[in-house]
């Protein structure tokens, strides 16, 4: 197994371009940019509180907005009126929830100090997690790509590669899939983001539910599924 976990990181590392087409922006280990070139870990929280059902293009614009407006920081968002919030991110699904969330969240982390002070927290997940609108792969993709905390977020793309790279049958439960994958990956910043990067790269591109591309998949020569299908 650690010899196909070292084969995945190679091909992971030369899939810069790949990574590049679909919004992730591989740097060093504690940039915020990897997130869809966000400039700062408050641009990653809230964008990845509006990404949520809705497509990151949209979030794209959504933040360019929010920037021009100086509303991409969480203090300035604290106090910022929910319904005025809603009119900025008018395009991103469930806008007026999620800008009242959004002001919630903004509240609650500047009342603490930020998300600096957060970071230091032992229970920065639970922090996360009790705050409305995140769940748990929005609270480890906070966490890993804002706060630089090595967590695994597990998407539904990570299920459907790695059941199928690897011929799991975890079933759908996140916890059991993130204790599995954390039990398997070298535990690094850097590894954990190009893992996390790829493996959605890889299931919006070539590893789809259905009719997936595995001639074309940078994994199928490692992948039992695609040898599978010969």
């Amino acid at each position: 197994m650690n010899e196909t976990v070292n084969r995945l990181i190679e091909i992971f590392r030369k899939m810069k371009d790949e990574l590049e087409s679909v919004g992730w922006y591989p740097v060093d280990a504690e940039s915020t940019r990897w997130w869809g070139g966000a400039e700062t870990p408050d641009e990653v929280v809230i964008t990845a509180m509006l990404v949520q059902q809705t497509r990151w293009d949209v979030v794209h614009e959504v933040l360019n907005r929010l920037r021009r407006l100086s509303l991409n920081k969480l203090e300035v968002i604290a106090n910022t009126d929910p319904n005025y919030l809603a009119e900025i991110i008018k395009g991103v699904n469930y806008r007026f929830t999620k800008a009242q969330r959004l002001v919630k969240f903004a509240k609650n982390v500047t009342m603490i100090g930020g998300l600096g002070k957060l970071r230091l927290r032992g229970d920065v997940r639970d922090f996360l997690l009790n705050q409305e609108g995140v769940g748990r792969e929005t609270a480890d993709s906070i966490m890993l790509f804002a706060l630089n905390i090595p967590t695994m977020p597990i998407s539904q793309y990570t299920k459907r590669v790695f059941s199928r790279l690897l011929s799991l049958k975890l079933g759908d439960n996140y916890d059991m899939w993130k204790e599995f994958l954390e039990g398997l990956l070298p535990r690094d910043l850097y590894t954990y983001k190009l893992i996390h990067a790829s493996i959605i790269t890889i299931g919006k591109k070539y590893c789809l539910p259905t009719d997936p591309l595995c001639n074309k998949c940078p994994l199928r020569d490692v992948c039992l599924y695609a040898r599978g299908r010969g």
